[in-house]
């Protein structure tokens, strides 16, 4: 389906930039150019959409990512960086990678890019492919979401805010690492006088993944896992994707503020080395995706009336999935293997394709009434297909079931009001109304056969909630709000991944009662010394939980609806800045996670009650701290040093009432060291990164293991040009 190779989409916006940049007549000099794009532009999205973000009665944290775009994140890892969001990566480069705001994680948390939802998009565009010189911002809402994104989210949603600037702009870097990791990012931009609008990012991963891990031997004669561990080298887990993303439209038109069309084209291969479990290695399990992504954006403010705003977000995408495991082997670490009587490593052969595609559009009306009163009505509505292709009959493992049709449709409506008195403090109510229609196979017998028949489920539901914010001060801020929200199953929770896990079609949504209380505190002296702290309470009352569970003789994974869970937690933020030369910062998360269901079938008193939920982190913590040097080696020059710590406390990895007290994921702390070195005001750009430069031991999901010590070196080149001076 993919047939545009990287190669060509870098050429193409070569030519094409050299094009845009003759025209266009207007070009800075290098040093007025960097200094609005570097120190105008930050300090005005400081002062104004971050701080508007952080300020308002929501519990959101809003970054500005610009400042990060020389480093080699991806945007997980940058969000890692945020008080109570914990990601949870099993492996390097490429790995899948699980996002936790407040206890809440994978499915509960709905992630947007420009305020399109991001589910469907595949495996091969996702946030642990994306640079982070991608976005501009990111937003993290860690309660109430605005209803302006549709969503059905119930601990949160993130949004990655792009470039949308109107300027001229070209942003080219490539970096190299450890473990033979090559990444590369292409940015480009260029509006013209009469608002034709182009922009084109490109991107691309690569690596070996070869770092060493510490597990334990299996052993072909007597079937056993050895009694210690040894270090091995990963010899099966390479990894390679490459992303287009291209938009064009217009923008200040008397129709239309901004309508702009765009393709995105990705592909991705991997190898699979492991399972969930550490000690199952695989040598020969791959699997490929590829994606296919159009997509609308329109906008105009003060349509047919003076502040009636209307925006609407669409598109359709298609992504094939790849699923190859015909092998007749079992391997072990060392990269022997013994020969099986079936096909499939992972216990079942496949050579199976499955074609998915997602239909997704949500429209926003905003009205503003007199100078305090605002009106906002939003609809969302989505619409999922899995179908299998003739590949999947190869499969030995191949049942009525897998070619039988998976689809989820939903459709969220929502109204909210917000009444704003003056300056000093600000109120919502909202209301939303749910509908959902699965259809899939569903195993209707007991028996060790399994029986499959096509079902169908609907279910329909309303929910609501409650926000304000009060200052106290100019520099202290109260927020508070209440929600009863509802969660529909994702569509991997539904059906599962065709890789590592399988889905349950008759799975019912979550729902729960959230509780947000938050105090904030910023402070400027003399515009020398600046210093921010907020901290937050939560609590969650958590019905019909959806909890991924591991299946321990293979490693895949499954999903099931857990009962009730509780979280109560704090976490807190402090940071403090010096001009533009110093800067410190850190946060903590505390998060109880409870199992509050009394009892099993039955009426069997359960052992589990008031168990901590396994595999979920309950304490962790980030500090950072930055130097700047002005002017080095020549005027314009930034030297800049930075120290990054990333805390975690142990953990049990299953149910402590069953025994998990000597299964426990150690505590861990790693330290991360960077050099950056900008020339001619942000032109040129040379980093040097340091990641766990002390060696330490990093696991995530279920004791899997991520990369050791690792060094980078990035190159990047910056240009921007103001059009409308």
């Amino acid at each position: 389906m993919i047939k545009l190779k990287f190669y060509y989409c870098l050429l193409f916006t070569f030519i094409f930039t050299q094009s845009a940049f003759s025209q266009n007549n207007k070009i800075l000099s290098e040093s007025d150019t960097v200094r609005r794009d570097n120190l105008d532009e930050v300090i005005v999205l400081g002062k104004s959409k971050v701080k508007e973000i952080n300020e308002s009665a929501y519990n959101v944290v809003g970054i500005d990512t610009r400042l990060l775009h020389n480093t080699t994140l991806n945007l997980t890892q940058t969000l890692d960086r945020i008080s109570g969001v914990k990601i949870r990566e099993t492996g390097g480069v490429g790995s899948g990678s699980q996002i936790s705001i407040n206890g809440f994680s994978g499915r509960h948390i709905k992630v947007f890019m420009d305020g399109m939802l991001m589910e469907g998009f595949g495996s091969s565009f996702q946030l642990n492919n994306m640079p982070v010189n991608l976005a501009d911002r990111i937003e993290v809402y860690k309660g109430v979401v605005p209803i302006e994104f549709g969503s059905d989210a119930l601990g949160g949603a993130i949004n990655i805010v792009t470039r949308q600037t109107k300027n001229t702009y070209l942003d080219v870097s490539y970096s190299y690492g450890s473990f033979n990791t090559h990444k590369s990012n292409l940015s480009f931009g260029h509006t013209t006088a009469g608002g034709f609008t182009f922009q084109l990012n490109a991107y691309q991963n690569y690596s070996d993944n070869s770092y060493k891990v510490k597990t334990k031997l299996l052993d072909f004669e007597t079937k056993n896992f050895s009694e210690e561990d040894y270090w091995f080298k990963r010899f099966h887990d390479n990894y390679h994707n490459e992303a287009v993303i291209a938009k064009a439209g217009v923008v200040n038109k008397v129709w239309a503020d901004r309508l702009l069309l765009g393709i995105t084209l990705s592909q991705e291969k991997a190898d699979i080395q492991n399972a969930n479990i550490m000690q199952i290695v695989y040598g020969g399990r791959e699997r490929k995706a590829k994606s296919l992504i159009y997509a609308l954006n329109y906008e105009k403010r003060n349509l047919f009336i003076q502040n009636l705003n209307f925006s609407l977000t669409a598109n359709y995408n298609t992504a094939r999935n790849n699923n190859i495991d015909t092998l007749a082997r079992r391997y072990n670490w060392k990269g022997e293997y013994e020969t099986k009587s079936t096909k499939g490593e992972s216990g079942q052969y496949s050579m199976s394709e499955f074609d998915n595609k997602n239909t997704y559009a949500t429209a926003n009306l905003n009205y503003k009434l007199l100078d305090n009163h605002y009106f906002a009505l939003n609809n969302l509505y989505s619409n999922y297909t899995r179908k299998a292709t003739d590949a999947a009959a190869n499969s030995e493992n191949s049942t009525a079931a897998t070619f039988m049709r998976r689809t989820n449709a939903k459709n969220i409506l929502g109204f909210s009001y917000r009444f704003e008195h003056g300056k000093r403090w600000n109120a919502s109510a909202f209301f939303k109304y749910y509908e959902v229609n699965v259809r899939g196979p569903i195993d209707t017998t007991t028996t060790t056969t399994a029986k499959y028949a096509e079902q169908k489920k609907s279910f329909s539901t309303t929910g609501y909630g409650i926000l304000a914010t009060y200052f106290l001060t100019e520099t202290f801020q109260l927020k508070a709000s209440f929600e009863k929200a509802y969660r529909l199953p994702s569509e991997r929770e539904l059906f599962g991944d065709e890789v590592l896990e399988t889905g349950n079609a008759s799975l019912k949504p979550e729902n729960s009662k959230n509780i947000n209380f938050n105090l904030g505190y910023s402070k400027v002296w003399n515009n020398i010394h600046s210093a921010y702290i907020d901290i937050g309470l939560i609590y969650r009352d958590t019905r019909d939980y959806i909890s991924r569970q591991i299946e321990q003789r293979y490693g895949g994974a499954f999903y099931s609806n857990h009962g009730k869970v509780r979280n109560i937690g704090i976490d807190a933020e402090a940071r403090y800045f010096y001009r533009n030369i110093f800067s410190i910062g850190g946060n903590i998360t505390y998060q109880n996670v409870r199992n509050m269901e009394k009892y099993e079938e039955y009426g069997k008193l359960s052992i589990r009650y008031k168990d901590r939920m396994p595999n979920v982190p309950y304490m962790f913590g980030n500090l950072d701290a930055g130097y700047n040097i002005n002017n080095a080696f020549g005027k314009g020059n930034i030297l800049s040093f930075g120290y990054n710590m990333r805390y975690v406390h142990s953990f049990f990895r299953d149910w402590l009432s069953e025994g998990a007290k000597d299964v426990i994921i150690p505590a861990q702390l790693s330290h991360d060291l960077n050099l950056t070195y900008t020339l001619k005001n942000g032109k040129y750009n040379i980093a040097l990164e340091a990641k766990n430069i002390a060696g330490e031991i990093m696991y995530d999901n279920y004791s899997l293991q991520k990369p050791g010590r690792s060094f980078t070196v990035k190159l990047r080149y910056f240009f921007f040009s103001n059009n409308f001076k």
